[in-house]
């Protein structure tokens, strides 16, 4: 099996106010989610919400279900944004094959059963971002390129803030049930 995961459980806000630094991280920050042939996931009990990561270096990798998920197949009652942060590569979901350059995003909906991640180069492999939420319908699956993101320009020069916010994966782009993505 290509997937690692861990299980996070909430934390009381009461609690995290008294939190040092190191126990801040141990809480909150998730290390190593990018790891040459590896399929990492954090499942959390935020809203059962699942974060991860993806990098096909050498093989390509299969999303498989985890033990929190009680399903017979990791997208039975979820759905899945996906972001190529790394070099070009490809996400097969049920047969049909997505080519995700850098920064490119692919929104698929609950009930597909078989979803690969592969590169075009190993030496300069895919690295795919992963969130996941549970899904109560079924939306199709849907390619979001940078030409597509809706863009927002906020924040100011003058107070250090300014940022161009690309939004690939929200309800203006693609229908989705819960999961939002952008840059």
């Amino acid at each position: 099996m290509s997937n690692h995961y861990e299980v996070r459980y909430a934390a009381s806000p009461k609690h995290v106010k008294a939190y040092d630094t190191q126990q801040l991280r141990d809480e909150f920050l998730i290390e190593d989610l990018m790891q040459a042939d590896k399929l990492k996931l954090v499942y959390t009990h935020y809203d059962r919400f699942i974060a991860g990561g993806a990098v096909p270096s050498k093989k390509e990798l299969k999303l498989e279900t985890i033990d929190p998920l009680k399903a017979d197949y990791f997208l039975e009652r979820r759905e899945l944004g996906i972001i190529n942060v790394g070099g070009s590569g490809w996400v097969t979901v049920d047969g049909e094959t997505y080519k995700l350059a850098y920064k490119e995003a692919l929104y698929v909906g609950r009930g597909n059963r078989e979803v690969t991640f592969s590169s075009d180069n190993t030496d300069k492999p895919a690295k795919f971002y992963l969130n996941s939420t549970p899904a109560h319908k079924v939306f199709p699956t849907k390619k979001v390129g940078q030409e597509d993101a809706e863009v927002v320009e906020m924040g100011s020069l003058e107070t250090a803030n300014a940022r161009t916010i690309r939004k690939l994966i929200v309800n203006s782009t693609v229908e989705t049930c819960q999961v939002q993505m952008g840059m």
